[in-house]
């Protein structure tokens, strides 16, 4: 049985708004988009923000929106690289528990989480997980890695898996259904993706991930959808009602995330798992609205993280040893 599973962005600000605000780290801060995500996160008590950047943009952009920076921390910087490197300088001290990318390139923003002179590495794999709010469907659905491992091999995925899993935990997601997505539900040797998520589905079923449905390969139709199970006569656990869809490679989770997006006109959270501080990682084009999606997101899971710690299914910890 599955304890908790958000329909809406709306849902889990709602649940965020229940626990004491997170100390939040933003990296070149200076960006209209993420201000204003911010601003609203700090009205709804979501947040306690840390403002790293160029400090007279963040004073010109948050006095014309009438946000008042007077009770907060401005670190005045004069590059992405000094930005992402004291925006991690003040969680690897503790002083904050999450780190948000603002108006500066990923590659600069994670080599300043993985500088030699921090302690946030934990050994594994850093990967990407979405989260979508998309118009007609009842629940959010999760994706990954569709933003930073570009092909992952086998250790890799399972690695990717196993992030994502903690995380829908923390959320308070007990045993979620996840699809291992290909082109084609049947094992194919001219087809290696299919081969691996055999495999990984077999891992499942030996216990690897923890209390999972775990299911592929599988397309997109018969993780998704019921009716397509029934039209293909194709008996399914997941019973086309899946929470995560993990994809192959960063092609086919980027064109899937955009396409959701832009066609669909869906909503994206985004946040980088696998540091010892979750990262909230968006596109510099996100709007403000799927920003506050991920502040959020993140927020839940940092704050029920910390009270379902010693009830967590496994931990990194199980798997690193």
């Amino acid at each position: 049985m599955r304890k908790m599973r958000f329909r809406q962005f709306e849902e889990v600000m709602t649940k965020a708004k229940n626990f004491k605000p997170v100390r939040v780290s933003i990296a070149a801060a200076h960006d209209e988009d993420v201000l204003v995500a911010v601003k609203q996160a700090v009205e709804l008590e979501l947040i306690e923000p840390y403002f790293v950047g160029n400090k007279v943009e963040i004073e010109r952009i948050t006095s014309q929106m009438g946000f008042d920076l007077q009770d907060f921390v401005v670190f005045p910087t004069n590059s992405e690289e000094e930005s992402a490197y004291v925006a991690a300088k003040l969680a690897n001290e503790g002083t904050t528990q999450i780190i948000m990318k603002g108006f500066i390139n990923s590659t600069p923003f994670l080599k300043g989480v993985l500088h030699k002179d921090f302690q946030l590495k934990t050994g594994r794999i850093l990967s990407h997980l979405s989260a979508f709010e998309i118009p007609e469907f009842n629940h959010l659905y999760y994706m990954t890695d569709g933003g930073l491992n570009i092909a992952p091999d086998l250790i890799q995925k399972e690695q990717i898996l196993l992030n994502a899993i903690e995380f829908l935990q923390r959320l308070g997601m007990e045993k979620p259904k996840i699809a291992l997505l290909s082109a084609n539900e049947r094992v194919n040797e001219k087809m290696p993706v299919t081969i691996d998520c055999y495999h990984l589905s077999q891992q499942a079923k030996k216990g690897v991930f923890g209390s999972v449905i775990m299911e592929g390969p599988l397309p997109l139709d018969l993780a998704i959808s019921k009716e397509s199970l029934y039209h293909k006569g194709i008996y399914s656990e997941i019973e086309g009602d899946a929470d995560l869809l993990f994809v192959p490679n960063i092609e086919a989770g980027n064109i899937f995330g955009k396409a959701i997006t832009y066609f669909a006109k869906g909503i994206m959270a985004g946040v980088v798992l696998g540091a010892k501080v979750p990262l909230i990682l968006n596109s510099r084009s996100d709007s403000a609205k799927a920003k506050l999606a991920s502040i959020a997101l993140t927020v839940v899971s940092v704050n029920q993280g910390a009270v379902n710690e010693n009830n967590l299914y496994f931990r990194s910890s199980d798997w690193l040893e």
